[in-house]
């Protein structure tokens, strides 16, 4: 068996690409591009912009909490989001303050500590370091990973929890890292129900480090340690549902409903009626806090009544769906839309940083996909296509669902990581040589 090697970027065949690459192998780009990083986050919570929509009902949940009231909604117990993110700003607000500032700040210490989880992430799976230091600086300038550090959203924990989780698998097989991943699994599943999904594509492709069948069946094993550990976490809040419902519901009460926006005759292929979720069907459904589960039953009932009734527009509508979660980006701009005083006089300049976000976001799709179907010919790893293993599950999920760009943001670490990867291999004068040392075999 050869002995795993370093995938660094051969000398390039430009005095462009030569000129990259010697700033990306300085010894001091890593701390300049976690300066920048921060500079560039710490600068857009100068923006002032209030929590709405969303991010005002996780806000308003997280602030009951902190003053003893219960995960509550008008007196009423709920679970209709799950809890995980406000019960991460109500333990914060319960040692500091309930202010926006707060849940701010923890967003960027959570955003800071992603930084090096991507590092170590791509050096491991793509064998790297040129390719892992060019993420990092991909994600350092990328404009919508910037704009959510301010947004009291669920996005910058959950991305924060996955890079965590994936990057305990990729550290250890030992039986200490699995429970520990698992526990971040099982947090992520608090935040995020459907985190439950991607377990075991993660934890099998994590431990396959060459094509064969027996880290396949080790994987598929060790799926269960990890399994378990997460369902630890996740049991105490599934019983206090119980005790509150009368009924098991693992972690929220939303999924009928979810199901229903993405499934009715309004679901055209357009935003702003595929999500508004205000189609008459919606009005049997009579939801209301105090009666969310037996709502909750009723929107599934009638989302799976249609699809038996229109299979045809079900599937015709996968297309739509998976244009609206890929092809646009920049929705942290709504956001400021909404909340933020500064929006209306500088619309301009928002709507500039949205155009180039588009820009460097396009890249990334194409340059990650262009990176995947080359690695696929020339058979690399399947460790190499675990960011891909989470980008085709959340593509799953949102087909089934619905497609909002805001679903694929926890993915784009891992695509980040693909582009930088195609990005220096357009640059190395021995590309073969490049891919050869990948799919070499490890140890």
């Amino acid at each position: 068996m050869q002995p795993r090697t370093s995938l660094a970027a051969s000398t390039p065949e430009h005095a462009l690409g030569r000129w990259v690459t010697g700033v990306l192998e300085h010894q001091h780009f890593i701390p300049t591009c976690f300066g920048l990083f921060l500079a560039l986050r710490t600068l857009v919570l100068l923006v002032p912009v209030d929590p709405e929509s969303d991010a005002g009902w996780y806000f308003s949940r997280a602030r009951d909490l902190a003053a003893g009231n219960g995960y509550a909604e008008g007196g009423h117990p709920t679970a209709y989001w799950p809890v995980g993110y406000p019960a991460f700003l109500a333990a914060l607000f319960s040692v500091f303050n309930s202010s926006v500032l707060v849940g701010q700040l923890a967003n960027l210490v959570l955003a800071a500590a992603t930084f090096p989880l991507l590092y170590a992430v791509a050096k491991q799976t793509l064998q790297s370091e040129t390719a892992a230091r060019l993420a990092l600086l991909l994600l350092a300038v990328y404009p919508n990973n910037i704009a959510y550090v301010a947004l009291l959203l669920t996005e910058t924990l959950f991305t924060f929890l996955l890079l965590l989780a994936t990057w305990l698998l990729l550290k250890s097989r030992g039986i200490i890292w699995l429970l520990a991943a698992g526990l971040t699994f099982g947090l992520a599943t608090l935040v995020k129900s459907q985190t439950i999904l991607l377990i075991v594509p993660v934890v099998v492709l994590a431990g396959w480090a060459r094509w064969s069948w027996a880290p396949l069946w080790t994987g598929i094993g060790r799926s269960v340690v990890v399994l378990v550990a997460a369902a630890a976490v996740v049991a105490p809040w599934s019983w206090r549902n119980y005790l509150v419902f009368g009924e098991w519901v693992m972690v929220s009460t939303n999924g009928g409903m979810a199901l229903l926006c993405g499934n009715n005759p309004s679901v055209v292929g357009d935003y702003w009626r595929d999500f508004s979720c205000d189609d008459p069907i919606f009005d049997g459904v009579k939801f209301s806090v105090e009666d969310q589960l037996a709502a909750d039953r009723r929107a599934r009932a009638r989302a799976f009544q249609w699809i038996r009734d229109n299979p045809g527009d079900f599937v015709g509508m996968f297309p739509k769906k998976f244009f609206r979660l890929w092809a646009p980006d920049g929705e942290a701009e709504w956001a400021y839309q909404l909340g933020s005083p500064l929006y209306d006089e500088n619309v301009l300049a928002f709507r500039t940083v949205r155009i180039a976000n588009q820009v460097l976001y396009t890249f990334v799709l194409i340059a990650a996909a262009a990176m995947l179907v080359i690695a696929a010919i020339r058979g690399a790893p399947p460790l190499v296509f675990l960011g891909a293993a989470i980008a085709a599950v959340h593509t799953a999920v949102s087909l089934v669902f619905s497609g909002q760009s805001r679903y694929h943001f926890p993915t784009m670490p891992f695509l980040i990581m693909y582009a930088a990867w195609f990005a220096v291999w357009l640059m190395s004068a021995r590309r073969q040589e490049l891919l050869a040392r990948l799919i070499a075999p490890r140890r």
